[in-house]
């Protein structure tokens, strides 16, 4: 009977985001057409649209006429029905946004910060930003569910605990915990890339396909990849950590202790390191056509290339988002691995898999974390 009653609530939560995602993307929408797409009785679908209008994540907004002549009750998203809190933390800046149910940035803040302070220092920075922000919302501040934070590195889901960021020389920080105690509220941590292919999900290049992967390429390398709509996590929540997989064991020394990882033929830190020179000043040295700049991107647009064909043969998603400063900032260095793709894709995935850009663009980060706190509070909804 436990069993059961567990199997019904699952159902149940994988509903109501399923909902959500299927209103938010066809809205303005009818029960019936909601229930058709789903292929879910017309009696459960209204009965989960009612929750999400008990939630206010959902407004009845008109009605029109129906196929044979009966006016049918349009719903959609409503973006001020509730706001979340999102966090990025990155390895030379904080960003703090307020976001609406339409995935909207409508407040946002960010400060520059050194890694050589305590992490304590770090997070109490975090927490200023956040209760400006809330301060400078006024009245909206009472909408606020949550705050989800994105940061690299391996975390421990749901205890926000971070085990381990290699280029933040970060062990052993409970930030949940202590974000919790400064901001007064629930706060969720996940891996950035993790949220950002969360964040693609509800709102992005992703929106309405089952399996998907994410790659990041900044200053590492990170993926996160998902199956039936779940984002795969692992035993310890390392699962898409593909910049530390070994690719020459005689190689670089990485950040993480090890040699010859992936991320050090590609990330930006790792190319820093090797030339001596800046990210941007490699990059202007291979548009000036330097041969050591021009083999250098080279190689590394090598081996991303190869690092998306080998997620392909693993996960079999039906499209590879590429994330982060590397592709949001060098968009020709991007069509450079997307062509060198076509080498290394097996003929049975070249056909199926997509290569895909992020649609929530520079605010990934936040939008992503942001969308921690909206699919746990869909899971488990607060009751009034």
């Amino acid at each position: 009977m436990k069993e059961i009653k567990h199997d019904q609530r699952m159902i149940r939560e994988h509903h109501l985001l399923l909902l959500f995602k299927m209103i938010k993307r066809n809205g303005p929408i009818s029960r019936a057409a909601l229930a058709k797409k789903t292929q879910m009785s017309a009696t459960s679908a209204s009965k989960i649209v009612k929750e999400l209008i008990d939630q206010n994540f959902v407004e009845e907004i008109g009605q029109t006429e129906g196929s044979v002549g009966r006016k049918a009750t349009l719903l959609r998203v409503n973006p001020s029905g509730a706001l979340t809190i999102g966090i990025n933390i990155d390895l030379e800046s904080i960003e703090v946004g307020i976001v609406d149910l339409s995935g909207n940035v409508v407040m946002k803040k960010s400060r520059d910060i050194d890694l050589s302070v305590p992490p304590t220092e770090v997070l109490d920075c975090v927490i200023e930003l956040v209760l400006i922000v809330k301060e400078q919302i006024g009245d909206l501040a009472d909408r606020i569910i949550g705050c989800g934070v994105s940061i690299p590195g391996i975390v421990e889901w749901p205890q926000g605990r971070v085990v381990m960021i290699p280029q933040f020389h970060w062990a052993n920080v409970e930030i949940r915990t202590y974000l919790e105690a400064g901001i007064g509220m629930t706060v969720f941590v996940d891996n950035q890339v993790k949220a950002i292919l969360l964040g693609e999900s509800l709102y992005g290049s992703v929106i309405g396909m089952d399996n998907a992967a994410c790659i990041f390429v900044g200053s590492g390398v990170g993926g996160a990849f998902m199956d039936k709509g779940e984002v795969i996590r692992g035993s310890k929540n390392i699962a898409g950590e593909i910049g530390h997989t070994t690719v020459d064991p005689d190689g670089s020394l990485c950040d993480c202790g090890r040699f010859g990882c992936l991320q050090t033929f590609i990330c930006a830190s790792a190319l820093e390191k090797e030339s001596g020179k800046r990210i941007q000043d490699i990059f202007a040295a291979e548009q000036r056509q330097e041969t050591w700049a021009v083999k250098m991107l080279d190689r590394a647009s090598e081996y991303l290339a190869m690092a998306i064909s080998n997620v392909a043969c693993t996960y079999n998603p039906e499209a590879v988002v590429l994330v982060g400063p590397m592709i949001d900032q060098y968009p020709h260095w991007a069509e450079t691995v997307e062509k060198k793709c076509n080498r290394y894709l097996w003929n049975n995935f070249h056909q199926d898999i997509e290569i895909k850009y992020p649609h929530i663009g520079s605010h990934a980060g936040i939008i992503g974390a942001s969308c921690l706190v909206l699919r746990e509070f869909l899971e488990s909804p607060i009751r009034k």
